[in-house]
């Protein structure tokens, strides 16, 4: 028999032992990452946007195995199939194409699973170098205070005043524009804002009781830093990447529309919308702006849901649970609950009174 409380994430499990004399309840808790998990699977949203982005990663990861599997190279024109007489690039479905041609008679499809490639590598890129750039500056802010933090949070207001996309096109274009280049861009001006949120955090987890306590054995700086306060900010870490992801996705397709980003021919979702813009080519051969801006679309709203999804499971104090009220079902299921975990509860300590009497 077990008896098991979601909300407190312990498990009581009787095992009977014959002729054991040992206490029959057994105590299993749970890590709270493993309780975010449990509330992350019950949420359907989240967990389609989920499988979406691992997905996406898998189709990103095997492009060259997928595109071989089509037949159709990112990169290869064909001008016979792939175009009209008149040079109208075919329609989906058409000439083996799944999603039509462009206007140099270029498979749609297979540039669409290479662009992947370049929206998940600058969006999951320069959101790694914003966390670990942002998390260290925002914990040496937040923890040292005084003139430390005074000059870094004045930076990082510095960084966060200027204009993002005026003042990336002006680097770019002085420097020529490159998918490294791109990261580095979109990281430099991400930063700033995981920094402040760290930094918000760490000013009030210095005064909290372990803090003082990992002082008063005589921990380094750097140890209650990265060992004692670090771990209480990865939950904040992990929701804000997720919802940086899609910006950082979209501020490179928009680089890459204004000829900033990747360059042609190398296949990018921004690049191609720019593509079908030219010469209003979308009027007559829809799928070549339809489907990039799909991908761009769904992309970023898969990683949106999922950070929701992640906020509501590792703070369901304030996450959708909380704001969505439950049906009636639902309430009489949680009372029915309640009054069986009540009645279990009464009858295990009537037990344990008539064994301790006899």
């Amino acid at each position: 028999m077990s008896l098991f409380r979601a909300d407190a994430g312990i498990e009581e499990t009787e095992d009977h032992d014959v002729g054991a004399d040992a206490d029959p309840t057994e105590i299993v808790g749970r890590t709270p990452w493993q309780l975010a998990w449990t509330r992350l699977r019950h949420d359907r949203v989240a967990m389609v946007s989920l499988g979406f982005i691992v997905f996406l990663a898998l189709v990103a990861i095997f492009a060259p195995l997928l595109t071989a599997l089509i037949g159709h190279g990112p990169n290869a024109q064909y001008p016979n199939t792939g175009l009209s007489l008149s040079g109208i690039p075919v329609g989906p479905g058409h000439a083996g194409f799944l999603l039509g041609t462009d206007d140099q008679g270029r498979d749609v499809l297979s540039r669409i699973i290479y662009g992947s490639r370049v929206s998940l590598v600058v969006g999951v890129g320069a959101t790694l170098v914003s966390l670990v750039v942002g998390m260290v500056v925002g914990l040496v802010a937040g923890y040292y205070g005084g003139w430390i933090d005074a000059l870094l949070a004045r930076f990082m207001d510095i960084l966060l005043s200027f204009p993002i996309l005026l003042f990336a096109l002006a680097i770019i274009a002085r420097f020529g524009p490159s998918l490294e280049l791109v990261l580095i861009v979109i990281a430099m001006f991400s930063w700033p804002y995981i920094g402040r949120l760290v930094r918000g955090q760490v000013i009030s987890l210095r005064e909290r009781e372990f803090v003082e306590a990992a002082r008063a054995l005589g921990s380094s700086d750097l140890r209650i830093m990265f060992v004692e306060i670090l771990p209480n900010l990865l939950a904040l870490a992990v929701i804000y990447a997720t919802l940086l992801i899609p910006v950082n996705i979209v501020l490179e397709a928009t680089l890459s529309f204004l000829g900033l980003g990747v360059q042609p021919p190398t296949a990018s979702w921004g690049n191609m919308i720019a593509e079908a813009q030219n010469g209003d080519l979308f009027t007559v051969a829809w799928w070549f702006l339809v489907f990039p801006c799909l991908a761009l679309i769904l992309t970023t709203l898969a990683f949106n849901l999922l950070g929701d999804g992640l906020r509501d499971a590792l703070d369901p104090r304030h996450g959708r649970s909380q704001m969505t009220p439950k049906s009636k079902a639902t309430r009489r299921a949680d009372a029915k609950g309640r009054a069986e975990a009540k009645d279990r509860a009464q009858a295990k300590a009537g037990a344990a009174t008539a064994g301790a009497e006899a």
